[in-house]
């Protein structure tokens, strides 16, 4: 009787065993091919219209190349040097730009949503059209850049310096300019409605020609020289 539940219990031990290493094998898998989607080493020289979704090329020379319609989705473009490249059109949605060199690169019409886009330069830059929807610009600087057109729905500035910047046409509700240095920016025809422009300086020769400001914040905002020719605010005239 006794030889009988010891063998019984061996072969419960056994069976116990059997599914937990087959658990944690599906799991260990399951972990590498998370992480492989993540990122993944990547070898070659990216062209345009080719699919590099995911790749970490980190330490790749990208500058001056013509990488229109690319595809970097997912991709890891941390500190990269981007200078005067191309990458109108291009499929950027969660990749990771930080610390990384944009100034005169073209982004024109380019997805952007989900991507880190914090303590960029961007000097120059023509994001004319591009999607950025709720992206962070922390720590970023892009005095003289192209934002006509633009997605910038909710996306966030705060205490960053836009000086001399296009936002003609610009879709930006419930976008944050906390503490934002806009002189001379121009906001003609864009659409501002429900922003926050708490304690930024607006003045300078900023234009607000045509924009519409309806339940924006202006608490602070120094509109010194500025053109207020804009609607759907107390501080239009």
């Amino acid at each position: 009787m006794i030889k009988r539940n010891s063998v019984s219990m061996i072969g419960i031990i056994s069976v116990l065993l059997m599914v937990s290493l087959s658990v944690s094998s599906a799991s260990a898998m399951t972990t590498m091919n998370s992480m492989q989607h993540m990122t993944k080493l990547c070898f070659g020289k990216p062209s345009k219209n080719s699919d590099w979704s995911n790749c970490d090329v980190r330490y790749m020379d990208l500058t001056n190349l013509d990488l229109s319609g690319i595809n970097f989705s997912g991709a890891n473009l941390q500190g990269m040097r981007l200078y005067n490249t191309n990458f109108a059109g291009a499929n950027l949605t969660g990749a990771n730009l930080q610390y990384a060199n944009l100034n005169f690169a073209n982004l024109s019409g380019a997805v952007l949503q989900g991507a880190n886009l914090k303590h960029i330069d961007f000097y120059h830059a023509n994001l004319s059209y591009a999607d950025m929807q709720g992206v962070s610009f922390q720590g970023s600087r892009f005095p003289t850049v192209n934002f006509q057109g633009a997605n910038l729905v909710g996306s966030d500035f705060s205490n960053t310096d836009t000086e001399l910047c296009n936002f003609q046409n610009a879709t930006l509700q419930h976008a944050t300019f906390y503490q934002t240095q806009m002189t001379g920016d121009d906001f003609s025809g864009a659409d501002l409605r429900n922003v926050h422009l708490v304690n930024s300086n607006f003045g300078g020769g900023a234009s607000l020609a045509g924009a519409n400001l309806k339940g924006a914040n202006v608490a602070g905002l120094n509109t010194a020289s500025a053109d207020l020719s804009c609607y759907g605010s107390s501080i239009c005239q």
